[in-house]
């Protein structure tokens, strides 16, 4: 069986992206924050107080969240949250004008920080319910307090709209783009981690791939057994009827292993007409009826090929580990036993 474990690549991947939404939160929530004091400051003159509350309330929420992202590391949640802050503060500021009836100009920065924190598909529910929120109140003059001239109003929501749209199609396809690097690299390793001719995994995927699933994953995987499998008299298969034949009784071998084994376990070509079975929370009593099981099926398989009067036998050895760096002696304990079983006359499981 072609295993299904998490691939390196895709773990990458997310880092990375979660690296860009991190520096893009703590980017917004310093420097915003800054130019909200300032301007706060700046506007502590005028008449009405709305402004500077406006601005020191959100710089101060700002800070207060990028504070909290720092303490507990839950990116996902500060994110959202500068969300929407950032939308609080656009249509605070348009609602009240912002310094000589500026709030405008100040919103368009905004829908690409949506885009950067949250996502595309999130972010373009976010930008298409803040441009509906600024449209109501734009055309609706009696609902805010400050006073924007029609046409001013009509041609600001026309450069928002083409804001929105080239932030979208932007990370829309860098988004694509990502996903069709990753799922090239992801083919590319599958491709190197699988045997061509039966399509199990190959020897390779147990350094690249097994192993630092282990390391990384052990209670999903241990404690786990591992059966050796040694097709009995293969070269004298091969001899007889040539390696075409061979190369097919070998598929139907790999297709008994997928009929036997769980979803979880994992059937690796070890090398030649050797297998390697690595069954995951599997005692080694268990391990060894999988192995009986499988070798009365090989012992009955019936081959369509110019083969067909050979009787196919196996033999088998099973070891169990506890450990990841337990693996190898494992699997070194079990080809001991294949050895064993070899030694006692082929056809039977050891172990």
């Amino acid at each position: 069986m072609t295993p299904a474990l998490p691939a390196n690549g895709h773990k990458q991947a997310q880092h990375i992206d979660a690296r860009r939404r991190h520096h893009i939160l703590v980017f917004v929530s310093y420097i915003t924050s800054l130019v909200m004091f300032f301007y706060g400051v700046r506007s502590l003159n005028q008449d009405s107080l709305l402004l500077p509350l406006i601005l020191f309330a959100t710089g101060g929420c700002f800070l207060l969240n990028v504070l909290l992202y720092h303490f507990s590391q839950q990116l996902n949640r500060a994110c959202i949250i500068e969300a929407m802050l950032v939308g609080t503060f656009v249509l605070s500021l348009v609602y009240q004008g912002g310094y000589n009836n500026t709030a405008l100009y100040w919103v368009f920065p905004f829908p690409a920080i949506l885009f950067g924190l949250l996502g595309v598909r999130n972010a373009l529910v976010g930008n298409a319910m803040l441009l509906l929120m600024l449209g109501v109140m734009l055309f609706t003059p009696d609902l805010i307090q400050a006073e924007y001239k029609e046409a001013e109003t009509s041609r600001f929501l026309a450069s928002l709209v083409i804001v929105i749209t080239v932030c979208w199609i932007n990370d829309h396809y860098r988004e694509r783009s990502h996903a069709a690097m990753e799922h090239l690299q992801h083919s590319k390793e599958l491709q190197a981690n699988t045997d061509a001719l039966t399509g199990l995994a190959n020897r390779r995927f147990l350094d690249s791939s097994l192993i630092p699933a282990l390391e990384q994953q052990s209670d999903e995987l241990l404690p786990l057994a591992v059966i050796m499998c040694d097709l009995d008299h293969f070269k004298q298969l091969n001899d007889q009827f040539g390696h075409d034949v061979g190369d097919e009784v070998l598929k139907a071998v790999a297709n008994v292993f997928r009929q036997n084994l769980r979803q979880q376990d994992i059937a690796c070509r070890f090398g030649g007409e050797e297998f390697l079975l690595i069954l995951p929370h599997t005692t080694t009593a268990d391990a060894r009826l999988v192995a009986e099981k499988i070798r009365l099926q090989l012992s009955k398989e019936h081959l369509s090929t110019a083969a067909a009067n050979h009787q196919l036998t196996a033999s088998f050895g099973v070891a169990g580990c506890d450990e990841t760096m337990a693996f190898y002696d494992a699997v070194k304990i079990a080809d001991q036993q294949l050895y064993q079983a070899k030694h006692q006359g082929r056809n039977q499981v050891c172990g």
